[in-house]
């Protein structure tokens, strides 16, 4: 026989003993079973580490009927010996007592009809223990993404849509999870900040695998406006480059920060106000004393001296509630109920309304609880509120003055039907001397600010534009 010729018969035959040595030490359990003359099955093969371990080789069981070797084995994994017998490749899982395991019936068929099956029993119990802490973990991990309190987002760099959005981010912008999907992120930005994702999206496009955060509007589907933070990464998903981030809504952190801000603007303008004020008022009542006595004496400049002393009076005027910015004072707080206070106002506020066509009306709960509250400055606080909404109504309209309960505050609400104040504004309300009213000081809010601060309670805003704007007053329930 020349070299390199193939003849087509092995080199070396597998022998029986061979063939046998190789199924002994093969770690799984190999057997076939048979009908015998009786029509039961009997074991004509058993071999492999597992069968040795159990006791099961062919030495020990050949021949004997598969009933009497598998007697603890359950009605249902006797029928998976029969379905093999007919002709169908079974595949089923057995427990033995921690220990896991996968057979896998195969039948031998011969001129159409099956003379033999040849089973393999594996053990699995290190599989499922890993295949279960892996299923666990994703639980674990999918509740923490479900359920937290903030949004969690995935989408590929290269394209516009979400690939995943959890609850809490559709929350935040008043979709469904269904309805995000067909949303990219510029879809969910106010228009004047769509620059900045886009500006995002190009250096991920570019290879960028860099942290980014910053904060932005998001546009609601309602048309309302959150503040949010978003801090995002890029990753792989799926094979393909992607950015997975975390939304937080900082909109009420915003506001806490904003009362903040204010609160220490107020301390300081109030340590301001009482030193200028005294420096202010002594030399402004010599001023009043010596023009009022010109002013007997020179009649025929009658319309000038009206004019200064309506000046000077007017500036005595912002002294005074300068002077209430100053430290606060120990002021006597008793039960009082909201709604006396309102009606009281209300009535002192006609005639102003009447002046500008305006109507006021006024809601309330019944069984309001009373506030801890120095009664005067309250109806002061309540009287600015009540003729800033009238004057904000130049050719009429309607006030409506509420009050209802909130858990443990007490929420009065004026709402007027004005031109609204812009959102840009509506931030700086409160502070000193920023007004919206063509002769305003701005120290009418301001100290309102205050006193209602010096309550354990808070002022919000809400406006629209040509819609109107609703002031809440929150105290706490005595």
């Amino acid at each position: 026989m020349q070299a390199g010729i193939y003849t087509g018969k092995p080199s070396v035959d597998l022998n029986k003993d061979e063939l046998r040595r190789t199924v002994e030490n093969l770690h799984n359990h190999i057997f076939k079973y048979k009908r015998d003359a009786d029509g039961q099955f009997v074991f004509t093969l058993s071999e492999g580490k597992l069968a040795r371990e159990f006791g099961l080789t062919t030495d020990s069981i050949s021949g004997k009927r598969l009933q009497d070797v598998l007697q603890l084995c359950s009605d249902d994994i006797m029928s998976m010996y029969e379905k093999a017998y007919d002709g169908h490749v079974v595949e089923y899982e057995s427990t033995m007592g921690e220990r896991i395991f996968t057979t896998t019936l195969s039948p031998i068929i011969e001129q159409g009809r099956v003379v033999e099956v040849v089973g393999s029993s594996t053990e699995i119990t290190e599989r499922k223990r890993i295949e279960h802490e892996l299923q666990e973990a994703e639980e674990l991990y999918r509740s923490l993404v479900e359920d937290t309190l903030v949004g969690v987002y995935i989408a590929y760099v290269n394209e516009h849509s979400f690939v995943y959005v959890n609850p809490r981010m559709a929350e935040m912008f008043g979709y469904t999870q269904e309805d995000m999907m067909r949303l990219g992120a510029v879809d969910l930005v106010v228009p004047q900040e769509r620059e900045i994702v886009l500006k995002n999206q190009s250096r991920r496009s570019k290879g960028d695998r860099s942290p980014i955060r910053y904060q932005f509007h998001g546009l609601r589907s309602d048309g309302n406006i959150v503040h949010l933070e978003v801090l995002q990464k890029t990753t792989i998903y799926k094979g393909k480059p992607a950015v997975i981030g975390i939304l937080q809504d900082i909109t009420e952190r915003k506001q806490a920060e904003e009362m903040v801000r204010k609160s220490e603007l107020l301390s300081v303008i109030g340590q301001l106000a009482a030193g200028v004020a005294h420096e202010i008022r002594n030399p402004l009542t010599s001023l009043k004393g010596f023009l009022q006595l010109m002013y007997s004496h020179h009649q025929d400049k009658q319309q000038y001296f009206t004019i200064m002393l309506s000046e000077l009076n007017r500036i005595d005027k912002i002294i005074s509630e300068l002077l209430v910015l100053a430290k606060p004072q120990d002021i006597a707080f008793k039960e009082r109920d909201v709604v006396p206070m309102l009606e009281h106002i209300i009535v002192l506020a006609e005639t102003h309304a009447v002046m500008h066509n305006v109507r006021i009306f006024i809601h309330h709960e019944p069984n309001l609880p009373a506030v801890m509250c120095e009664e005067n400055q309250l109806k002061q606080v309540f009287l600015n509120l009540l003729k800033n909404a009238i004057e904000a109504m130049p050719d009429g309209g309607e006030v409506h003055v509420s009050v209802r309960r909130e858990e443990d505050t007490v929420v009065i609400s004026f709402r007027d039907q004005g031109c609204g104040i812009p959102e840009d504004r509506l931030a700086r309300l409160g502070e000193p001397f920023y007004t919206t009213k063509e002769n305003g000081t701005g120290l009418g809010l301001m100290v309102s600010y205050r006193i209602i601060h010096n309550h354990g309670g808070t002022i919000s805003v809400t406006s629209q534009l040509h819609q109107g704007s609703t002031f809440e007053v929150r105290l706490p329930v005595s």
